[in-house]
């Protein structure tokens, strides 16, 4: 789209020859159907990087809609098990490398069957708390 959008700015001087009305026509043509597609794989890109910053897939999307309406119901609050953050839910998907982001490459964190989960995390226990935990064990 961006290379069409130059050719007709850049061309748009020439405009005087004959022959530049096919080339211009086909580029017009060219700029009608791209739009859509250009919309439509936006569309999937923007879904797909809410996904990524949520740790799920579409498949869990689905389903914790579905949770979340039956803990709704159940006056309940859902918390989907994965979502460790935004920047800990990029790590676990793009890699440890920023760098590496554009470009990700697999590298193995586990088997395949077990991931991060935001249980695992235990939470920081206050110094002031360890203190008083360890005088009241005496």
């Amino acid at each position: 789209m961006i290379l069409i959008v130059g050719s007709v700015i850049h061309s748009a001087p020439k405009d005087e020859q004959l022959s530049s009305d096919s080339s211009r026509t086909l580029i017009i043509i060219c700029g009608i159907i791209l739009c859509p597609l250009t919309l439509a794989l936006s569309v999937l890109l923007g879904w797909h990087i809410h996904l990524i910053l949520q740790n799920k897939t579409t498949i869990e999307y689905h389903e914790g809609v579905r949770a979340m309406w039956l803990a709704e119901k159940g006056g309940d609050l859902y918390h989907h098990p994965y979502d460790l953050g935004v920047y800990e839910n990029l790590i676990s998907v793009l890699g440890r490398s920023i760098f590496c982001w554009l470009c990700p490459v697999s590298v193995n964190t586990g088997n395949g069957l077990r991931f991060r989960a935001s249980y695992d995390i235990l939470p920081s226990t206050p110094p002031c708390d360890l203190q008083k935990i360890a005088l009241h064990s005496h």
